[in-house]
């Protein structure tokens, strides 16, 4: 019986070092992993590919698909993960990973992962829109004053 409470004291004691990595950097990677960074970069990077297919018109959607299909085998998103690691070593203690990573195992964090995408996504398109128009006054404004001209 004793060594049972010796062993659930034991575990109790340790069980921080269970749920964080070996080290700070392991930590940084795994925040990286359960905040979703992964997921918004590719998200990202689809949403440059429509931007091109935007950019570009008149090409069929085949060839996009096979590029995208292509450049998805061809790039890692983990080499953008643990290039990502110098710069969260930079601004956050490790303690402060150790909180985040709380965090986003909590619930509200995990809620925050899966409406992340759907917040970039629709607050993309507002920027888009907005850069678009602030775009439009700069050109409207360039051939008021004779800069351009169409």
């Amino acid at each position: 019986m004793k060594r049972l409470i010796f062993v659930f004291i034991l575990t109790l004691g340790t069980s921080n070092f269970c749920i964080y990595g070996q080290t700070k950097n392991d930590d940084i990677l795994k925040l990286l992993r359960i905040s979703g960074t992964d997921k918004l970069t590719e998200q990202i990077m689809s949403a440059m590919i429509t931007q091109f297919e935007e950019l570009i018109p008149g090409i069929p959607d085949t060839f996009w698909i096979s590029f995208w299909n292509r450049f998805r085998e061809k790039i890692n998103i983990d080499d953008m993960l643990y290039s990502c690691i110098p710069v969260y070593n930079k601004y956050y203690s490790h303690d402060e990973i150790k909180q985040l990573i709380k965090f986003y195992e909590s619930p509200i964090g995990k809620k925050v992962v899966r409406v992340t995408p759907l917040l970039t996504q629709e607050t993309m398109i507002i920027g888009q829109k907005w850069g678009d128009k602030i775009s439009q006054d700069i050109i409207n404004e360039l051939m008021i004053e004779g800069y351009i001209i169409y």
